[in-house]
């Protein structure tokens, strides 16, 4: 009678679990539908954007201090195309309008910040809608709106839409996700306070193919004209002090026999002169070079290749490194800088990671020494590598692991000259310029092509001027292993501490 009791109590106390469990889902889901039926009904939403003023940073103050010591007699005007009351109303202006007079009060002998409301006098502005487009060198016809953004010195203006103060999500203006007001703005004086014009050639007579185009903003940013140049029929501008060959897909003009331009020679000679450089930004699915690669290889920068035997064919290495990728196939990875000698040097200052999307290996070339410390020397010309592969990447090439060696990712060599030096890099990853990470505030790929230009000495460039993110993109510098790990741990430890649970529970019912 006893054991009918307890089994009929447990079933009742079951049945009661049962329904209790059934109502509180039941009053959640109508509770959720009926609240966000209101909600929708009479707009109870609060955004999430963010609402705070941006601070300007100690690392802008420093470097517009920098170049105001160095120029103490620049100035520049800052022009708001609307009333200051109208700008404060609208979070978006008020952000750089903010921004501008705090680096105003710093600088108050150098920068002045002044409103017009150009749709009841227009003429105030009116001498500025003629402007030369700094990615083509066009003289355009702007048409000033109340949002526009004007940077005026002497000889000098410019005009800003207000969008380029701002990172917006996959490129759609309507989806803006981070404030990038300081670092264009620092950008922007820096240009307009330049005494000199310095150009930068993109070639465009090898098949080059951009993916997008924020490699160029970047370059702009650091105060460069960019001029596009067919490197086999037209001169190199006098003011150029860097040519760029970006994904190239056909080779450098090299063979004598066929023509009587080498446009190696041309690269010989430009770099024969302080401070000029040649960067070259391929991948694993570049089309072999041989000229560009053997040029390539007197400055200590080698391709690595399969050869196969079955059909005489040769396969770019692709590099490989699933413990430390961002992607489940292993091929957007972290490089890893290298932390000794003159190369850890160079990249001094640089914490965020970098990142490598289908990049392919490199290797020192035949008959440049190892230092012992990254960087390899033949005569006048030592290669230094900056960024490497992992311990755990491996290289695959036509669908087969070939090697488990580490790959460099990216290399600059430095050339002694008669005065001073210039230099050679290659980036192994046409992604690593990519808008995915060059916009970022958790990446360094920007601050590392911003950097090494520092290095060659190009000064005063906004480096370390990071954009400001509305919301976290903290999850995005989780690799696929870590994102395995955490899977796993909080998967289990909830199962493991339930289980525990229950086996206490009933080992103390038995004992009771």
């Amino acid at each position: 009678m006893k054991k009918q009791f307890i089994r009929t109590r447990k079933v009742r106390f079951a049945v009661i679990t049962a329904v209790l469990t059934a109502l509180v889902i039941t009053v959640a889901v109508l509770a959720n539908a009926v609240f966000g039926t209101l909600a929708k009904r009479y707009g109870w939403y609060t955004s999430m954007l963010a609402t705070e003023s941006y601070d300007v940073t100690d690392d802008c103050f420093a470097l517009l201090g920098e170049a105001f010591e160095q120029q103490p007699d620049a100035e520049v005007e800052i022009i708001f195309c609307d009333v200051a009351e109208n700008l404060m109303e609208e979070s978006t202006r008020r952000y750089l309008y903010e921004t501008a007079t705090a680096i105003a009060e710093r600088y108050p002998d150098q920068l002045t910040v002044t409103c017009h409301d150009i749709w009841t006098n227009p003429n105030t502005v009116r001498q500025y809608t003629s402007t030369v487009n700094p990615l083509t060198g066009e003289t355009v016809e702007t048409a000033l709106k109340s949002t526009s953004v004007i940077l005026v010195s002497e000889g000098y203006h410019r005009v800003y839409a207000l969008e380029e103060f701002y990172v917006f999500k996959d490129g759609d203006t309507s989806q803006v996700w981070a404030y990038n007001g300081e670092k264009k703005l620092a950008a922007g004086i820096l240009r307009a306070i330049s005494e000199e014009e310095h150009i930068v050639c993109l070639t465009n007579n090898h098949g080059e193919i951009f993916y997008d185009y924020e490699l160029l903003y970047l370059l702009d940013d650091a105060g460069y004209s960019i001029v596009y140049l067919d490197l086999y029929k037209d001169p190199i501008p006098e003011n150029c002090e860097m040519i760029i060959s970006y994904n190239p897909n056909s080779d450098l003009i090299a063979d004598e026999e066929l023509s009587a331009v080498s446009e190696t020679d041309i690269l010989e000679e430009f770099l024969s002169e302080e401070g000029h450089s040649f960067w070259v930004f391929v991948e694993d699915g570049t089309p072999e070079l041989s000229h560009m690669e053997s040029y390539l290889e007197t400055w200590g920068v080698d391709f690595s290749y399969y050869e196969s035997t079955a059909n005489n064919a040769k396969y770019r290495y692709m590099v490989q490194d699933s413990s430390q990728s961002l992607t489940s196939d292993g091929y957007t990875i972290y490089g890893e800088a290298v932390k000794s000698g003159h190369s850890a040097e160079l990249l001094d200052g640089l914490d965020r990671k970098v990142v490598f999307k289908n990049a392919t290996a490199m290797k020192a070339a035949q008959g440049f020494v190892s230092n012992g410390d990254g960087s390899f020397v033949k005569g006048e010309r030592t290669m230094y590598s900056l960024y490497q592969s992992g311990s755990n990447a491996v290289s695959w090439a036509n669908g087969n692991p070939v090697s488990g060696e580490g790959a460099i990712l990216m290399a600059m060599t430095e050339q002694k000259n008669s005065v001073g030096s210039s230099y050679v890099g290659v980036i192994s990853s046409v992604d690593f310029s990519a808008e995915e990470f060059l916009q970022s505030a958790v990446y360094g790929n920007g601050d590392v092509i911003l950097h090494t230009m520092k290095n060659m000495g190009r000064v005063l460039v906004p480096e370390g001027l990071t954009i400001k993110p509305f919301s976290s993109t903290d999850i995005s510098t989780i690799t696929t292993a870590q994102m395995l790990y955490w899977t796993i741990a909080l998967a289990a430890v909830p199962a493991v501490t339930v289980t525990l649970v229950a086996v206490a529970v009933l080992v103390r019912r038995r004992r009771a």
